[in-house]
């Protein structure tokens, strides 16, 4: 008896052993795919700041109309002449 015993312990603990690979095989996959998705998200989200900045310096530098109608010379001559916006 206590062969058949000892047959179905060490039955069981062959299937304990392989549940507890595939998950341990589950976890450690789940555990670096969800590291390479953080670091995609972080990635795309700097990359957002950085082009979003550049778009505002860009639009910050186009929409700047005292400096155009200044830096054009028949409109800063006009305005220097009877305004104060380009002194």
């Amino acid at each position: 008896m206590d062969e058949v015993l000892l047959r179905q312990i060490i039955r069981q603990l062959k299937i304990l052993n392989i549940w507890i690979t595939i998950f341990g095989v589950l976890i450690i996959v789940s555990l670096a795919i969800g590291g390479i998705v953080l670091y995609k998200i972080a990635t795309i989200a700097n990359n957002s700041a950085k082009k979003f900045e550049s778009f505002q310096q860009q639009t910050s530098k186009n929409l700047n109309v005292k400096q155009q109608l200044c830096a054009d010379t028949s409109f800063s001559s006009i305005l220097k002449s009877q305004t104060s916006i380009c002194k």
